[in-house]
């Protein structure tokens, strides 16, 4: 059995998969920050943010790479000295790709969507919509037979996805007409002979931040040496990419009740509620410090709003506004992201062992 390496670029390559770095928002700094594409690797630290304490966890484990979901260089750098964190990473060839605002705001996987998962909201929509991921239609000309190999290979990648269905594609029968030329090693016919043959016309539509990623991966699948493919774009269909979720909670709750789900569900030792007389029926959430987005809980008609960082006028402003507010800390409302994650990535790369940190917290104690 050959065992398959696993380099740095084919993990970038599958986070771009599911939260694209290009609908990160404009003052990020996402993506590969330290490091390179070609490294193989065997063993990944996950972690919120990248320390020296996480640099050490990292090489204690033996990870060559961290996956963090703060930059570790967000601003650019002045100067780099031996005790600062980007030069202890390049220096003991440990690499990082950070996931910022495109992981929370990324669609059913994202810091959002596991946060409203984790307190059970039901039917959520955006609760701001930051930007629209326009799409496009890949058009494959696939042999007969291999047909499903390449389309399941493209879904897996992220085409064929509109609203709640997945796995969406046409597929029509023709002929495919061509000449090999002399230096072409041709997988039907041979070089120099003119060759008719059954093929599958395969359309799919894809997200256009992730169409190089879907046509990178049929290419490495697909039996041609040359596959024959179009790449239209797709003015019918968007796909909002969104600050924050509002949903429902499986049945109205009261203050008290929804901020102990929140402290239950996130493994808080304590947080910070107001409370408001009356039944909530539409909760908004917000991950991190996303307390700025108070207004378009309050525009959306939301009973409650939980987020991460709160600050005192907007408490003021929720009161008056009659709407109750949560705020459950940065971290808890940001971690709950990476079990999921891990497993996302585990099922995709199996040779190669993920871990979560076991010393990154946010240290804070509550009396």
């Amino acid at each position: 059995m050959v065992n398959m390496k696993t380099y740095v670029r084919d993990i970038y390559n599958f986070l771009d998969s599911i939260a694209p770095f290009k609908t990160a928002m404009d003052f990020d700094n996402c993506g590969l920050l330290v490091g390179n594409m070609s490294e193989s690797i065997n063993k990944v630290l996950l972690s919120l943010d990248i320390t020296r304490e996480i640099v050490g966890e990292a090489e204690s484990i033996g990870a060559n790479l961290i996956i963090s979901h703060h930059p570790v260089i967000f601003n650019p750098l002045k100067k780099l000295l031996s005790d600062c964190v980007p030069y202890m990473l390049a220096k003991k060839g440990i690499g990082a790709i950070c996931a910022h605002t495109n992981l929370d705001m990324a669609d059913g996987c994202g810091v959002n969507a596991c946060l409203a998962k984790a307190i059970g909201l039901k039917n959520t929509q955006p609760l701001s919509v930051y930007s629209e991921d326009f799409y496009n239609k890949i058009i494959v000309f696939v042999p007969e037979g291999y047909e499903d190999k390449v389309m399941n290979t493209m879904c897996d990648n992220g085409a064929g996805k509109l609203g709640s269905y997945s796995g969406c594609g046409f597929l029509s029968s023709g002929e495919g007409r061509f000449s090999p030329g002399d230096s072409s090693n041709p997988f039907i016919g041979n070089a120099g002979e003119k060759v008719k043959t059954k093929e599958i016309r395969l359309e799919m539509i894809v997200p256009q931040s992730k169409t190089y990623t879907v046509v990178n991966a049929m290419k490495e699948v697909h039996p041609y040496e040359l596959p024959a493919y179009d790449i239209i774009e797709n003015k019918a269909v968007s796909k909002k990419i969104a600050c924050g979720l509002i949903g429902v909670p499986v049945d109205p709750i009261s203050s008290r009740e929804l901020a102990q789900i929140v402290k239950e569900s996130l493994g808080c030792s304590g947080l910070k509620y107001t409370q408001i007389d009356k039944k909530i029926n539409k909760i908004a959430v917000c991950s991190g410090a996303g307390g700025d987005y108070l207004d378009f809980a309050i525009e959306k008609g939301a009973d409650a709003f939980i987020t991460g960082e709160i600050k005192h006028h907007m408490i003021l402003k929720a009161n008056d506004s009659g709407i109750m507010l949560v705020d459950a800390g940065h971290f808890k409302t940001e971690d709950i992201v990476f079990d999921n994650l891990i497993k996302l990535l585990s099922k995709k790369f199996q040779t190669v062992q993920f871990y979560k940190t076991k010393l990154f917290t946010d240290n804070i104690k509550y009396l």
